[in-house]
């Protein structure tokens, strides 16, 4: 199964590069995938003991029922139960992920985007990113 720790950690570093340099779409899309990558690492933390760190498919039974969530936060969150619950409870949270998201696109059909934000939009993003990655790692101790 794929590292989604050291990926979200690796997809973190880029984004952080892309937003310094001043890359705006590109820092808004990479920053999509370093959350993506975050909750399906929390996801795969919260399987059971002996189960296969998978995803079940038609053709993979791992000793589980999670499937892959692809790139929809909505799709993560049905699959951790407990992060959903505790994401519920904060307005300015589920605010934050929807940031992400779909910042004015869907982050992953940002790639094909030459539209750049304005400045205000950005730094809405931006400030979204930071609030969310540091509040879903907290979590990510606590569940």
């Amino acid at each position: 199964m794929e590292d989604y720790q050291t990926a979200f950690s690796e997809r973190h570093t880029d984004t952080e590069a892309l937003c310094n340099s001043g890359r705006k779409i590109a820092a808004m899309h990479f920053g999509g995938i370093t959350i993506e990558c975050l909750l399906k690492a929390m996801i795969v933390a919260s399987l059971p003991k002996g189960v296969s760190k998978e995803w079940k498919t038609d053709s993979l039974d791992p000793g589980h029922t999670i499937t892959n969530p692809g790139h929809s936060y909505v799709e993560a969150l049905r699959r951790h139960n407990r992060l959903n619950s505790r994401i519920q409870q904060f307005p300015e949270v589920m605010k934050w992920l929807k940031d992400i998201e779909h910042p004015n696109q869907h982050f992953i059909d940002m790639r094909y985007s030459c539209n750049e934000p304005d400045d205000a939009s950005y730094k809405r993003w931006l400030d979204s990113y930071q609030r969310l990655r540091g509040w879903l790692q907290k979590q990510a101790t606590q569940l």
